[in-house]
This record gives C-alpha cells, sequence and structure tokens, in this order.
C-alpha cells in the first residue's frame, strides 16, 4: 500500500468518524442515552433514519452491484468503515429479512425485480416478512399446503402461513407456495414476492411464552389474494430450490445476507441482545454468591470464557460461509451449522444467565423485583424460540450429519 493509499484511508476513517458525530443520537455511548425498546414503533424509526443515512454516505450495501443498488468499494475501504462502525456501534439497521431478498434476488430474480427492490432493502425503507412456516408445515418446508392457482396472469393465493417475524411491520412480504398439487414432491412449489396492502392479506399476533403477543411473531392469513406473474421469483415449481437459496441467507445469519458480502457486521450494532458475553461479566461481577462476587469464581470465568471462544469460531465460520456462498459452490447445507451453533449457544447463555441469577430468575418483567427488569429471564425464554424457527436444532443437525458428514441415515 503506498503513503497515498494510507492517507486515502485515513481520510476515509476521520470522514466515518465526523459522519457517526453527527448522526448518531444523542448521548449515544454513555449511560444517559436509553434506547427505545426493540420492535416499538420508535425502535423502527430511528432504524429506518440511520439505515437511510449509513446508505446515502456509502456506508452500507456492499457486494451488490452498482446497477441494483449497491455501493462499491475497494475491500480496504469496507474494512476501514467496518472497523469504525464496530468501533462507536449504531443503531441495529432497518434491513431484516430484507437481506433474505437480496441474496435470494441475486441469484433468481430478474433485472427489473433487483432494480426494484433492493434499493429499498439496502437503505432500510422496505420492511419484509417471511410466508414459510405453516399450522402443519414448519420444518417441513417442502409440506406447505398454501396454494397459488394461476388464473390469466395473475395468480391467486390461498391458505395461512405461522411464526412471521417481525409480522406487523411488514410492508412487503415473499412467500412459498403449491402451485401444482399433482407435481412431485419438490417439483411443486412456487416463490413470490407480495405487497402487504394487497386486497386478500391479513395478520395477527402470536402469544409467546414471554407473555408477549406482538413484539415478535404473528399469523398471516392469505384470502384469495391476487398477485401479478412480475412477482413471481423463479420459474414455476422451481419455488424449492428458489427457496434454498433464501434458507442460506437466513441460516448463515449474515448482515444483509452472507452472499451480498456484509457477513461479519453481525454483533456490531449498538443495540446488543441480553446475555452476549459483555452482559454476562456484568452480570457475574455485580451478584454475590456467598461473600463474594460471582466473578471471583475461577468456573463462572472459564464458563464465559468458552462463550467468548465461541464467538469467536461462529465469527470465522461466517466469513467462511460467506466466501463459499459467493463462490458459487454453497450447497445449501452448509449454513446449517451457523444457524445451530448460534441459537443452541443463545439458549445455553440464557440458561447460564438464570443460574447466576439464581432465585430471582423466577421474577418476571414488571416485578419491581426483577434484575435488570427481568430481561435477562425473557432473554432466556425466548432463547427456547430461536431453536425452533429457520429450521429446528434436529433438523440442523440431520443436515449435517447426512449432507455434510456424509453419516448414514437412522432408520
Amino acid at each position: 500500500m503506498t503513503s497515498g493509499d494510507t492517507k486515502k484511508l485515513d481520510a476515509l476513517r476521520e470522514e466515518v468518524r465526523a459522519f457517526l458525530g453527527k448522526n448518531l443520537p444523542a448521548n449515544w455511548g454513555t449511560p444517559a442515552y436509553k434506547a427505545p425498546e426493540q420492535g416499538s414503533p420508535e425502535a423502527t424509526t430511528l432504524s429506518k433514519s440511520f439505515t437511510k443515512k449509513l446508505y446515502e454516505a456509502g456506508y452500507t450495501g456492499f457486494g451488490v452491484p452498482a446497477k441494483f443498488g449497491g455501493v462499491e468499494r475497494p475491500p480496504q475501504e469496507i474494512a476501514v468503515i467496518r472497523q469504525e462502525l464496530g468501533r462507536r456501534g449504531y443503531p441495529m439497521p432497518n434491513v431484516g429479512l430484507g437481506r433474505l431478498v437480496v441474496d435470494t434476488l441475486l441469484q433468481w430474480g430478474t433485472d427489473e425485480q433487483k432494480k426494484r427492490f433492493i434499493p429499498g432493502i439496502l437503505s432500510g425503507q422496505v420492511h419484509w416478512i417471511e410466508g414459510f412456516s405453516e399450522p402443519n408445515a414448519g420444518s417441513d418446508l417442502a409440506g406447505v399446503q398454501c396454494t397459488a392457482v394461476k388464473k390469466g396472469d395473475k395468480w391467486v393465493i390461498n391458505g395461512q402461513k405461522c411464526w412471521t417475524s417481525g409480522w406487523d411491520y411488514g410492508e412487503w412480504g415473499f412467500l412459498l407456495c403449491k402451485s401444482d398439487p399433482q407435481a412431485p414432491r419438490h417439483r411443486n412449489l412456487t416463490f413470490f414476492l407480495f405487497d402487504c396492502s394487497t386486497k386478500g392479506f391479513s395478520r395477527k399476533p402470536l402469544r409467546q411464552m414471554t407473555g408477549e403477543a406482538h413484539a415478535q411473531y404473528g399469523e398471516l392469513f392469505f384470502d384469495d389474494m391476487e398477485i401479478t406473474d412480475d412477482l413471481r421469483v423463479g420459474e414455476v415449481g422451481r419455488g424449492w430450490y428458489v427457496s434454498m437459496t433464501t434458507l442460506i441467507a437466513e441460516r448463515g445469519g449474515g448482515q444483509v445476507g452472507a452472499a451480498s458480502g456484509e457477513a461479519g457486521l453481525q454483533g456490531l450494532q449498538g443495540a446488543r441482545s441480553l446475555g452476549g458475553v459483555d452482559d454476562l461479566i456484568e452480570l457475574a461481577q455485580n451478584t454475590k454468591h456467598f461473600g463474594q462476587t460471582a466473578w471471583d469464581d475461577a468456573g463462572v470465568r472459564r464458563r464465559i470464557a468458552q462463550f467468548a471462544i465461541e464467538n469467536e469460531a461462529q465469527r470465522a465460520y461466517g466469513v467462511r460461509l460467506g466466501a463459499l456462498i459467493r463462490s458459487g459452490n454453497a450447497s445449501g447445507n452448509e449454513a446449517s451449522m451457523s444457524k445451530l451453533t448460534r441459537t443452541e449457544q443463545g439458549k445455553r447463555e440464557g440458561d447460564f444467565a438464570c443460574e447466576l441469577l439464581a432465585t430471582y430468575s423466577q421474577v418476571l418483567r414488571g416485578d419491581p423485583r426483577a434484575v435488570n427488569n427481568g430481561n435477562y429471564v425473557y432473554t432466556m425464554m425466548f432463547s427456547r424460540g430461536t431453536t425452533i424457527y429457520m429450521g429446528t436444532s434436529e433438523i440442523c443437525r440431520n443436515i449435517l450429519s447426512e449432507r455434510i458428514l456424509g453419516l448414514p441415515r437412522g432408520q
């Protein structure tokens, strides 16, 4: 690297720092900053606004061709931007499940679809929801019963989807439907996009064990919803293969999708989930056990260190997965490793936090005696659902054992 290149990168670093100083919320990074509750209208508004500023400044949207709305920069510049965003943290980008649409459209979409939908996703202005799971077809995605019947130049959709993340904020969605009841399994499905304002579409919340009914999951209903054929992604009857691309991005957990070159950014957002390593350290240091803090116990420190080691291993695997996808050599099975280890670790971290809390782990949100307003206990309960969505842990283990390790299928 020449001195001229170094000066250019140093100038970019100062530019990003100035951007963050100007655009981060007031009191960001200090105890005085009060983040809006995740999933609230306030959090969504903040996320949309900040993501748009990031995109317009050229600090996100990497890995997507500029003609489709992506931001093209040299790898050295991308590294500097990531370093500075990671150093300060920032409001969680309003990309969500849109990152899955980016990867899916890049591989299967028409140029018109890419130009129409990708810019709104990368800039965080359009919130997407997923219509995969059904009441009788959760982990068995090939068994979906939601139907799509072709009538002229339109498709008529009927059926139900469930366990839809961010269901109430969805402006657009994607779904997998059975388009030919006579065709063989895996050859009878078609992948569609749909506008959530379309007549015939409705939704409602699902109550969870955390007591919430609006914050996370909901059900989607399609009653003679009509969509045009230009919202079909891929060929008719090839929806299974299109959805596998979507699942690679979802299970990989990359930011804006591993295939779009943003893998490795996850976890740099300012609002991190309770139960992570930093939070466990803080909890251990502030929790007394038998006259000393839990942090004084070498066994406790060792267990937290193990979580930190696993985090680094997952980060490295995410980088490898992103490279594999971009090379075009991914089979679709490799992302199950990322999904399995990430969600199972999250469950163990939640259990460990409750172990540190001891009897206070029985005190829920809203009780004045709850530690940290019951957020550790909430995280523990919420983590159970993460091992089910995007393919249960059992499904992921079967995929890894049979399709990656080549072990014989159990009888």
